[in-house]
């Protein structure tokens, strides 16, 4: 059946999801279906790759009335870039897997041949780094009075609130998880990174350029090099180790980003490129009207699930500094 080239794109809307409208339990099988509901908990959201493979075009060129805008803002907010995609990790989405595994590499040696001389064999350690869905969910609590409002006058106001949510619960596993209780192993406690002691809770400029030069040992470079800092460090260090240089803070010339989710005390040094994030299927979501008496109150708890990991491929890019 032709589509009608003056009809309105379609708004995408969680709430609307939530409800069990139609149009976005119709684009949340569809993510289901094609890209992967690990362990399902929910219904799946559209995120942002199958936005991209969706192709979506304007009504007047009769395409699938989806619109671009809203699905990315759900996307966004149900699967918030952190600070790590911020300073240049990679994300990556995987669909229908159980684990993806990556090259981890543990340097190489080379050498000048003489005429006729054999080639010097490859000393270069490769390993795998293997990614496992970890369920990360956080919830956000909502008044029977927010329920009962017209689903626009509060749409943006709730996806801003999932958007933090989500985005502090990933970000705290991504860099500070133990390995265990069902949480990924965090940037900081990957075996094989490189470690610097300070003498006191605020490091020295003297130990800062320490860091840089354990990172420049081992082959880092220098101008893919980033600070992340707790946001109380980052304070500490604003009046004696920190320049604003070209819009930015820098600490021994490289970019410094903050994240109240990093343990206060640590000070990371890494190249971006040598952290993954790994997402599995897209994420999920469900309204909990009934535990803890919500049944009674009119209360509910938006709840999102994402399954992901981090996978570090060079440890030796990662740089920790404490006390």
């Amino acid at each position: 059946m032709p589509v009608n080239a003056t009809a309105a794109a379609n708004k995408f809307s969680l709430l609307a999801l939530l409800a069990g409208e139609r149009y976005e339990v119709g684009l949340s099988k569809i993510a289901g279906d094609k890209y992967g509901q690990p362990q399902a908990r929910g219904l799946a959201v559209p995120h942002r790759r199958m936005v991209r493979d969706l192709g979506v075009s304007t009504s007047a060129a009769g395409g699938a009335l989806a619109s671009a805008t809203d699905l990315q803002r759900v996307a966004a907010a149900v699967r918030p870039a952190v600070v790590l995609e911020q300073m240049g990790a990679e994300r990556i989405e995987v669909s229908g897997v159980a684990e993806a595994a990556f090259p981890r590499f543990a340097g190489g040696v080379g050498g000048w041949l003489a005429e006729g001389e054999a080639s010097p064999s490859d000393n270069a350690t490769i390993e795998s780094v293997v990614a496992v869905p970890h369920c990360a969910a956080a919830r956000l609590g909502m008044s029977r009075r927010v329920r009962n409002q017209a689903r626009e006058d509060v749409e943006s106001a709730v996806l801003r609130e999932v958007e933090q949510c989500v985005g502090g619960t990933l970000e705290s596993g991504f860099l500070t998880g133990s390995g265990s209780n069902d949480q990924p192993l965090g940037v900081i406690n990957v075996p094989g990174i490189g470690t610097e002691s300070f003498a006191g809770a605020v490091p020295t400029f003297a130990e800062l350029e320490s860091m840089v030069g354990i990172y420049a040992a081992a082959d880092g470079d220098i101008n893919a090099a980033r600070w992340l800092l707790n946001t109380n460090d980052f304070a500490s260090l604003l009046s004696v180790a920190t320049q604003y240089i070209d819009g930015a803070h820098r600490i021994c010339g490289l970019p410094v980003f903050s994240s109240s989710h990093l343990t206060q005390g640590k000070h990371l040094l890494m190249d971006p490129s040598a952290v993954a994030l790994i997402y599995f299927g897209g994420a999920q979501v469900t309204l909990d009207t009934f535990s803890s008496g919500k049944a009674l109150t009119g209360a509910a708890e938006v709840v999102v699930f994402n399954y992901a990991d981090v996978a570090i491929l060079r440890p030796a890019h990662v740089v920790v500094g404490s006390a």
